[in-house]
């Protein structure tokens, strides 16, 4: 009976011996996977990050290096009608003057190419800053228009300080605040109400207006690169300034969206950024809930 029961135990242990084996062979080769899928993902990580950064390049050097002929063909169109003068007729003139507009079109949109390739690479590094100066700043950018609009500026709610860039959250209020500005309602003077909220992980800033408002199904359209939704004649600009905002707040780990009713009942546009603290010494450079 012992010797029977000792086989049994023998061959029992024999048995669990082959399934472990067979279990942690298993487990290697997941392990072996999951660190070739991790290497693949780290080598795809750089691969777009290369990628972005060439597209980035690409996008400056057109937008930098067009301009100088585009301004020289500016130039020989306006010397080309002064020499004529007098002997160009209504439509010849016109012809001339068409060239032109769109040769100072194509550079504005040149210009906001340009300025939107800048983003997180010519605009310094993350600093901390007091929010409601950006604010103040880009204010004091915009005062023209604001003066010449009547309009009427609210600002409430929290505004802390962020780890972030300066020139970027500057650049975002003025293209936010000057769009509430611009696109206001020709019976009534703008009212544009800045309104930030502060829970300790996100900061949510909503730049609301009673312009003219936007049909809800053209808002996926306005954050993309020169989509305009206004004829040139009614409102300048290059069609650029909205995907700017979206890549600003996007490089910096945030989220922006538009809201509006529809025609005629104003609009808003919200954007949350990560609240958070320069890292320690040693540290990589990353997002930090405030306490």
């Amino acid at each position: 009976m012992l010797v029977i029961l000792l086989g049994a135990l023998i061959l029992g242990l024999a048995y669990f011996a082959l399934h472990l084996r067979r279990d942690l062979r298993a487990l290697r080769e997941r392990e072996a996977r999951l660190r070739e899928s991790e290497a693949g993902y780290r080598q795809a990580e750089i691969e777009l990050r290369r990628s972005n950064q060439e597209l980035e390049q690409f996008a400056y050097a057109i937008s930098h290096d067009m301009r100088q002929p585009l301004r020289m063909i500016t130039s020989y169109q306006q010397l080309l009608e002064k020499a004529l003068g007098d002997r160009l007729d209504e439509d010849s003139r016109a012809y001339l003057n068409f060239a032109t507009d769109g040769a100072k079109r194509l550079d504005q949109m040149l210009v906001g190419l340009l300025d939107y390739s800048r983003v997180g690479r010519k605009t310094g590094a993350p600093e901390p800053v007091e929010s409601r100066a950006t604010l103040d700043e880009a204010l004091l950018f915009l005062k023209p228009a604001i003066d010449e609009a009547h309009a009427e500026i609210r600002v409430s709610g929290d505004w802390p300080t962020l780890y972030t860039r300066r020139d970027d959250l500057v650049r975002l209020f003025q293209n936010l605040v000057g769009n509430a500005v611009k696109y206001r309602d020709a019976e009534r003077p703008p009212v544009i109400e800045v309104t930030a909220r502060d829970d300790g992980e996100h900061w949510t800033v909503r730049v609301g207006d009673n312009g003219i408002g936007i049909d809800p199904g053209q808002i996926p359209r306005l954050f993309q690169v020169f989509q305009r939704l206004h004829a040139r004649s009614r409102y300048d600009g290059a069609g650029v300034g909205l995907a700017l905002c979206r890549k600003i707040v996007e490089h910096q780990g945030g989220g922006i969206h538009a809201e509006s009713a529809g025609e005629g009942q104003g609009s808003a546009f919200v954007f949350e950024l990560p609240v958070s603290a320069p890292p320690m010494p040693g540290e990589r450079e990353k997002p930090r809930s405030r306490p």
